[in-house]
């Protein structure tokens, strides 16, 4: 969904989201149910921009441990303050700092509000996402899923037996 700055007034635009679905987001997220939330967009001078928003969905995503699928829950609040990229004063390289995190810079008189939406979503993503917070994960030997019952591996024995190296959960510290 894009937007024309134009057509902002001071007064603003509130527009829901409800079962909104977003086109296919470009840095490869899965959404597993429509998007649900709210964004109020402000004009704030000729050329920027003011939005605040919430926005609430469930993201696929696979277990770092154990590599399972399953459904992450997301929910975040933002407020993002658009300007045009042309208008910025920064050189090739500008650190950001406090409220500079929260630019956002279009293009032309378009603001595309799926990717203010996807990068919220990333923003939230997990960086080492788990099924459970007790998830396991693999057995080193034969790679199934412990799920914490007795898990009695034959090829971890076999290795044992031949003298192979079996690689520990935790490195032992020797003195």
């Amino acid at each position: 969904m894009k937007i024309k700055v134009h057509d902002v007034s001071s007064e603003g635009i509130s527009l829901p989201l409800s079962n909104y679905s977003a086109r296919q987001f470009s840095k490869g997220l899965e959404i597993d149910n429509p998007i649900e939330g709210k964004l109020l967009i402000t004009k704030q001078g000729g050329t920027d921009i003011h939005i605040r928003g919430s926005i609430s969905t469930r993201i696929r995503l696979a277990c770092g441990r154990c590599l399972v699928p399953f459904a992450h829950p997301v929910r975040t609040e933002f407020y993002l303050d658009c300007t045009p990229a042309i208008k910025t004063s920064f050189g090739q390289e500008h650190r950001l700092y406090g409220e500079e995190l929260n630019l956002h810079f279009y293009q032309g008189d378009t603001i595309d509000l799926d990717e203010i939406i996807e990068s919220q979503l990333c923003l939230e993503t997990p960086m080492a996402p788990l099924c459970q917070s007790d998830c396991q994960g693999l057995c080193i030997g034969c790679g199934e899923k412990l799920d914490g019952t007795l898990h009695n591996c034959s090829r971890i024995e076999e290795s044992k037996q031949i003298d192979e190296p079996v690689y520990e959960p935790a490195l032992k510290k020797e003195n």
